[in-house]
Formats: C-alpha cells, structure tokens, sequence
C-alpha cells in the first residue's frame, strides 16, 4: 500500500490508523463472541456508579492501597464498515470475552485515543468526539462537535468532515483536538458533561501554510510535556490535490509546532516554517501520517516522528522513485533535527510504540524491532498482530483475521505476542458486529481501523 486513500467499489475509502480492505471480507463467526456480545450498548443506558462527567482520578486508576481497584485491562478495538457503519469493541483480557460495544452511523469510521485518565472515541466523519468511561469505555460519558462551521467547499482542498485525528490532554480539565482536515484546533473542557457539547475556544494554525501545500496543515499527532507544559503538534503539510495512486512530493515538510497551554498560543520553536511568531521544526522526511508516528524518547529527551515519504515524478510525468520514508529526531535538548532510519526499501509505515530507548517496534507489512541507536531496521517479529497495542511488558496486544484452507475468512484471533514472537491466545471468535459475524448484521466488510488498550500504559 502506497497510500491511505485506495478506490474500493466506486468509492475513496481512507484508513485513519491502520488497516484497510477492498472487495468482499465477510467473516464468518466460529465461536459464539462471548457473554453479551450481540448486545449493542446504549451510551445512556449503563450506570458505572460514578457521576455524569466525573473523571477517572490516579487513585480510582490504582494509586494508592485506599483506592478503588483500577479498571480490568481491556482491548479497545475500532472496526469501520464499508456499509456505513462503525463499532468500537471493549475486549477483556481477563475474561477473554467482549464485555461491551458501540456502534454508530459514520461511513468514514473511527478510531480510539488513551490518555492517563480518560478514553476516547473520534467519530471521524461525524466531527464527534466522545469521552468513554474509564470503567466501562464503550458507554459515552460526554461528546463533543468539532465541527465548528469552517468547512468552505472552494478553499482549497477541502472535506465536509473535519476529520478529528487526536485529543492531547495538557494541564488540568483541557483537551486539544487535532482536526486533520482543517486549521483550527478545537479545546475542550473535559470535565464539562455535555451531549455534542461546543468547544471552548479554537488555536489558529492558518500561519503555519506552507507554498506548495493544499490549503491546510494537516494536523495529525501531538504530546504534551508537562514540565514545560507545552502541546507538541505533528503537522503533515502535504498536497492533496498531488495524489492518484500515489502521494507525489511536493515543495512543503512536516513540521513541529508547539502550544502553551496556560496561554493557548503559539510559541516559537525558532524554526523558520510559517509566518508567524510560532514558526515550527522543520523535519527532512515527508508526508507523517496518523496518532502514532510521533512518540517520545525520555532517556533522550527527544520526539521520534515516524514519515510515508513520497514518489517523485519522472520526467514524462509518471511515479518516480520513493523518497522521505524515514525515521526522524526532534531533540529538544538543542533543538537538533536528525534523520536516524532510512525505510525508502520498507513497506508503507503505519506506527511507532515505544518501548525504552533500544527498543522501538515498527509498525509496516508487521512489526519490526528497531535500536534508535542504530541505522538499520530490526528482524520482524513473528506472529505479530495485524492491529496492535504494546503493553507495559513489550508485548504486542492485538488482533488479527484468520483464515481457512480455501483462503476464505473464518474469524479473528486475539492475541498476545512476545518481542520473541511467542503467542498467547486471548480469543478465538468473531468480536465484531457490524461486519456480519457476530449477529448477522448485513454490512458484512470493512477493515480494522486500530488498537487501543485501556488503561493507557
């Protein structure tokens, strides 16, 4: 895969974070899904015992020995179908069952975000943005519209969605929400319990354009640093009108900018990128794509940004060779940029998961175990996930399709796997709803968009 965006069917099918299928992929359900699995989770219908909007504190996520038992591990998994709907499923590793879902009307589908205290939900092609309860996170608890009304169908290369990609959460009850098809950042009360609430205010980020861009920044990963308390936002700064089968290069790079979020402006990185005071680093690779291609490094206190690259043109106007498909360094001990991984010879990235400083999986085809001391790419581990999350442990949590001996799909298997490739069966069963395997539902394709476990580790 050269690029997110493939044409399934007549239609322009786009992956926020992962997977992605074309054709007919009914799965067929071996084993029954588990207790309650077909029962499709009212958002207002389940009392958790807490207060509406009452947030998961560090004592009730395991703090202290006086503390409530912190929430059972469990595998968030977003599943998109190509029939219009979308689902998220709560998979309990203890039980090694389903124990909740949501299924909502979005034909672009969703994705989930982990912070320390909350999950979330970004109903990407709704402008919805949920926050989960911490103890049962396929309830919402409070949502929010990111819409705002600044889709203008004539300014550039626009979309009637704005695409939510990440909710950062900095310093008390705020929240940042990366749009990705937009210029403006959305903040949010988290504490607040509102049903599509409004945001409280919006950060512009219209002076970070680059020339040779399509009109937007393409926001696409952010972190926080709470000793400075600084939101570091990944902008992507790509052409979208340059795209066919293949993104092609265009005169823009992704940048880093950063926030104060006592003061919610932008503060100068001392990059050169963008025309106002808060000029971004300016990184050498190109096109950073979704919530996991920027992760931090504390040993050496510096952000890993994981690149797709681009394909040149030749002379006759054709795709020429893949460039920019690398690894880069943002140190923020002297604000150094440094190239670490070249991956131009790799298939097409999809994330980063940092483990400590050797020790960093590669999302591509699979996973690999990368050294960020070294330029060269790991072995791929064996058995890996399609979709995965990485535990505190270093293993790979996550799930992947099976099949029969006629090729055809026969369910999805849940599973843990070691750095060494070792397997842990979590579950063998159908855990999703909407393609078909759990209830019969009739949309019966789709892909898997990501994996989240919550609690965050």
């Amino acid at each position: 895969m050269k690029r997110q965006w493939l044409v399934c069917a007549g239609a322009l099918v786009w992956s926020s974070a992962g997977l992605m299928a074309c054709g007919d992929d009914t799965v067929l359900a071996p084993q029954d899904a588990g207790p309650d699995a077909s029962t499709l989770a009212d958002a207002a219908g389940t009392d958790t015992g807490l207060a509406d909007g009452a947030e998961a504190t560090d004592s009730s996520l395991g703090g202290d020995g006086d503390a409530a038992a912190p929430p059972p591990t469990r595998l968030l998994l977003s599943y998109n179908g190509f029939g219009g709907q979308a689902e998220l499923v709560s998979f309990a590793l203890a039980s090694k069952s389903v124990d909740g879902r949501f299924v909502y009307p979005d034909s672009l589908g969703g994705m989930t975000v982990t912070t320390p205290t909350n999950p979330w939900l970004l109903e990407q092609g709704l402008d919805i943005v949920d926050r989960l309860d911490p103890l049962q996170p396929w309830v919402v608890r409070s949502s929010w519209n990111v819409a705002l009304g600044d889709y203008a169908a004539d300014a550039g290369y626009s979309s009637p969605y704005s695409d939510p990609m990440g909710v950062i959460v900095g310093a008390g009850s705020k929240a940042y929400v990366l749009r990705y098809t937009r210029n403006l950042i959305a903040v949010i009360d988290t504490s607040s319990v509102v049903d599509g609430g409004a945001p409280l205010k919006t950060i512009d980020l219209s002076g970070q354009l680059q020339a040779g861009g399509d009109g937007y920044v393409e926001m696409t990963a952010g972190w926080f640093n709470p000793a400075n308390g600084w939101v570091y936002v990944l902008l992507s700064n790509i052409d979208r009108f340059n795209v066919s089968t293949y993104l092609g290069c265009s005169n823009t790079s992704p940048t880093i900018v950063a926030i104060d979020t006592s003061t919610d402006q932008l503060v100068s990185l001392g990059g050169d990128a963008g025309a106002d005071a808060g000029g971004g680093i300016v990184l050498p690779g190109f096109d950073p794509f979704g919530p996991t291609t920027m992760v931090y490094d504390p040993p050496n206190n510096r952000l890993l940004v994981l690149e797709d690259g681009c394909n040149q043109t030749t002379t006759d106007g054709g795709e020429g060779a893949l460039v920019r498909r690398e690894i880069d360094a943002l140190s923020f001990s002297d604000g150094s940029v440094t190239k670490l991984l070249d991956l131009t010879a790799n298939p097409f990235p999809v994330g980063l998961y940092y483990i400590d400083q050797h020790h960093v999986i590669v999302q591509l085809d699979t996973a690999y175990m990368w050294d960020p001391a070294t330029t060269t790419l790991g072995a791929a581990i064996p058995n890996a996930p399609q979709a995965f999350d990485v535990d505190g442990l270093g293993n790979l949590v996550g799930v992947s399709q099976t099949f029969g001996s006629d090729g055809g799909a026969t369910g999805w298997s849940i599973t843990s796997v070691s750095a060494d490739g070792g397997v842990t069966v979590l579950g063998s069963q159908d855990p999703f709803y909407v393609d078909g395997g759990s209830a019969g539902d009739l949309f019966a394709s789709g892909y898997v968009a990501g994996a989240q476990l919550w609690p965050a580790r």
